[in-house]
């Protein structure tokens, strides 16, 4: 059989920030002598609210792998719509996130995810049509074997200008698998659990990582109460991200009045790549 990872060109390796997307990237350098095919580009597009180990854990596959990786972050202009940052310059307070919202006249949701959208997926699309002249390529997502629905969903007929590769899954590669990798490896993606990544107050996270997020990180977790209470439209204040729990202000302040109870991990949903499909 051939290799799932002999990526072909013309392709966009997607590199989410976490370690299932890392360790594809490193199995597509090992199938091509340790660099990227010609016409093949690994693409990690910014939102402004990951987490700093997130943007370091990039930055070091970068270095440590001598592998390039573009860096790229949403913007509201019509045209290009988009732009180049590196480690240093990447946004790390919601810039990019912010300026979709003020763009926008609701706040994205599960049923209407806008923020994967329009920040990472049409990103990505608007630079590659637009710096890289492509007409049709290939995208390279890093969905694994175990994840049989999310691999099931890119099968799906769709008008786009891209079709989808899931090496992982073709090579039946598991989460074991990655983290076996990662073990053995000189840098790791250093978040202290799944609840802090990809973007830190992701609504698709459950709500006991929510709740981990607001007792750990606060500062981060207010951006998030700030956007609901920015009215939006007809909607006004009544906008939030999810309708079906506790608005971000009143989950904080929950944290703040109650003791700190121990945390369950087992209810902890999405995180590290999250599953709602944020790592595209």
């Amino acid at each position: 059989m051939a290799d799932p990872f002999a990526i072909a060109g013309p392709a966009i390796i997607s590199v989410s920030g976490g370690r299932t997307s890392g360790y594809m990237l490193r199995r597509v350098l090992d199938a091509s002598g340790g660099a990227l095919p010609p016409q093949v580009h690994a693409v990690f597009a910014n939102t402004g609210r990951e987490m700093p180990a997130t943007l370091d854990f990039v930055h070091a596959m970068q270095t440590q792998w001598a592998v390039p990786i573009v860096w790229i972050e949403f913007t509201a202009r019509h045209k290009d719509g988009y732009r180049i940052v590196n480690h240093n310059s990447a946004s790390r307070a919601g810039e990019p996130f912010a300026a979709l919202l003020t763009a926008h006249s609701g706040l994205p949701n599960p049923v209407q995810r806008s923020c994967t959208t329009e920040m990472k997926i049409r990103t990505i699309k608007r630079w590659v049509m637009g710096s890289l002249g492509w007409s049709h390529w290939s995208n390279v997502v890093g969905l694994r074997a175990d994840e049989p629905a999310r691999v099931e969903r890119t099968k799906q007929p769709r008008k786009e200008r891209w079709t989808v590769a899931t090496p992982l899954a073709d090579a039946g590669v598991t989460v074991r698998d990655v983290a076996k990798f990662w073990r053995a490896q000189p840098f790791d993606l250093a978040l202290a659990g799944k609840w802090e990544g990809n973007c830190d107050g992701c609504f698709l996270k459950s709500r006991a990582s929510i709740l981990r997020m607001q007792a750990d990180h606060p500062e981060r977790m207010a951006w998030w109460a700030d956007m609901e209470a920015i009215p939006r439209g007809t909607a006004g204040r009544g906008r939030t991200f999810r309708a079906d729990r506790e608005p971000y202000a009143v989950l904080a302040g929950l944290v703040r009045d109650m003791p700190r109870l121990p945390f369950d991990e087992t209810m902890v949903e999405g995180g590290e790549e999250c599953g709602g499909g944020c790592g595209v």
